[in-house]
């Protein structure tokens, strides 16, 4: 069975990825607080790829965003995500490489999968590229 978010919670991570476009500075460290504190559930990652890719319905500066979060956690924490959370970013990211918007392509092909790539080069070279 394909994830699923839960409404509520997608609703949350919408506001926090448009809450982190202010330029309020205390907004701004809310944010960084919150991101932090949802980084500990791996699931928060499926959120941030399912608003890349599924909800074209969002303007597309917030989709790009949620892919540049995901992008900074697949860097420091992919060895730490459940394979079905892994999985289902890799699957998103191949079947939206095509997106309508630029952008969009942009963020999937050089944020997301070039993390994937590097991620899964260094795990085959124990870590070491050289």
């Amino acid at each position: 069975m394909e994830w699923q978010p839960d409404e509520q919670g997608l609703q949350q991570v919408l506001q926090l990825l448009k809450d982190s476009q202010s330029p309020n500075t205390a907004t701004q460290r809310a944010v960084q607080q919150k991101l932090e504190q949802l980084n500990q559930f791996p699931d928060f990652n499926n959120y941030l790829i399912f608003v890349l890719t599924r909800l074209k319905s969002e303007d597309e500066p917030t989709r790009s965003l949620s892919g540049l979060i995901l992008k900074n956690n697949v860097k420091a924490h992919y060895q730490n995500f459940p394979p079905a959370v892994a999985d289902f970013i890799k699957q998103e990211c191949l079947s939206n490489i095509g997106d309508p918007s630029p952008l969009i392509r942009a963020t999937i092909a050089e944020s997301v999968v070039c993390g994937l790539m590097i991620y899964s080069c260094c795990q085959k070279f124990n870590g070491r590229l050289f």
